[in-house]
């Protein structure tokens, strides 16, 4: 939708440079991801969301009296991004907190929230364009961000053990009284590297780079590709494609969270099995003769991606440990958002330099290569991991139910 917007508001911009817009704003919320989970280990899931709703917000607010598409850059992209990477990331640990034994089905039903936005906000949003033009749909999405907080406040943190701060924290506290030590702690949950070391996760790493590349390439680019392939398509039945795919996308995260849940059924088994049809779907786009055939495309293609995004903390909890959670998962995503922000312009600049067939074709051999790339990791010794693991106190920390931080301080 705004990709089309946006190249009728500048048709001097080529689509290689709008596409920056929304790849910056998806690429910031996912590099977003350590720095999300660090302040929320130490500071709680209510605040961290509440605080990115109203930077989101202040991100979309903004754009509205924006008229330069370069600036939009860093006040749709990157500062919305940054709101929304401290909404997600602490709302899927939350969810992975209470829900341990059926965490597969439980984020498959909290990440739903996104497939029905999916559905229902390009058709709102396509309306407000028409009536109120892009500017006058930065107002909705303000207001719509700012209901996050509400959600926020909902979010009640888990009953844990008392906080022990490391020892390096307690000494660096002493040579700089002015840094509190549990920012000082989340400072350190961010920057840590350890996980790098455990090749299970560089492999799942690899194979989330490869595939995040290709990930943005139906939401930016399926609904322009119909509208200039089909004759006598107006944009608002382009756009249905979307819908399509976010719809069938609900059914597959259910249906294949619950799969994954059950112990006859591996969830890197079913990633891998899934993103590996994702791609071959995603090439078969430009063969599409009508875009009926596209639209029934779309729809298969949602259902078997949506595990890409909703089994990530399963998979990454039954290889690593519930333990290594809030820093696989940042660092996981962090390496996606990357992948994120160079998949759009450069799948723009393959459309510009041959066709507008050539995305899709080096789109669905990306999701391949991951599937392949992320099989590699059943050659290696699996470490037996419970999903209900208790949680470190060492390594978790958080706001009690009151609000008032705890904290036990080992001299």
């Amino acid at each position: 939708m705004y990709l089309i917007t946006f190249k009728e508001t500048y048709p001097e911009e080529p689509e290689s440079v709008i596409s920056w817009i929304g790849s910056l704003l998806v690429g910031v919320y996912l590099c977003m991801g350590p720095i999300a989970c660090g302040l929320a280990d130490s500071f709680g899931y209510r605040l961290v969301i509440t605080s990115g709703s109203l930077i989101a917000a202040t991100g979309f607010l903004s754009s509205f009296f924006v008229t330069n598409v370069h600036v939009l850059f860093l006040t749709f992209g990157v500062v919305g991004g940054i709101g929304f990477g401290l909404i997600y990331s602490p709302s899927i640990m939350c969810v992975c907190a209470y829900f341990k034994e059926t965490s597969a089905l439980a984020v498959g039903l909290a990440v739903c929230g996104s497939s029905v936005g999916g559905m229902v906000f390009p058709i709102f949003v396509q309306l407000i364009l028409e009536r109120y033009g892009w500017e006058g749909s930065m107002l909705f999405l303000a207001g719509v961000a700012l209901q996050c907080c509400i959600a926020g406040t909902l979010m009640r943190t888990p009953i844990r053990p008392p906080r022990t701060l490391s020892l390096e924290v307690l000494q660096q506290g002493r040579r700089s009284p002015c840094l509190p030590p549990l920012l000082h702690q989340a400072l350190i949950d961010m920057t840590s590297l350890k996980v790098y070391l455990n090749p299970t996760f560089l492999i799942y790493s690899l194979a989330s780079f490869i595939g995040s590349i290709a990930f943005l390439t139906p939401s930016f680019f399926l609904p322009d590709f119909a509208f200039k392939t089909f004759a006598n398509l107006d944009k608002e039945t382009a756009a249905a494609v979307m819908t399509a795919v976010c719809g069938a996308g609900i059914f597959g995260r259910l249906i294949f969270g619950y799969l994954a849940d059950h112990p006859y059924f591996d969830p890197l088994g079913i990633h891998n099995v899934c993103i590996f049809t994702s791609g071959v779907l995603l090439a078969l786009v430009p063969v599409c003769g009508s875009f009926t055939i596209l639209l029934v495309d779309g729809v298969f293609y949602g259902f078997f991606i949506a595990p890409y995004i909703s089994l990530m903390s399963t998979i990454l909890t039954s290889r690593l440990g519930l333990e290594q959670l809030p820093s696989a998962f940042g660092q996981t995503q962090l390496i996606a958002g990357l992948a994120s922000v160079v998949g759009p312009p450069l799948h723009g600049t393959l459309g510009e330099m041959f066709s507008v067939e050539i995305p899709f074709y080096f789109a669905g051999g990306a999701w391949i290569l991951a599937s392949i790339v992320a099989s590699v990791i059943f050659l290696l010794p699996r470490r037996r991991c419970s999903r209900s693991h208790p949680v470190n106190s060492q390594h978790r920390g958080d706001l009690g139910e009151n609000g008032q931080l705890s904290e036990t301080l080992l001299v």
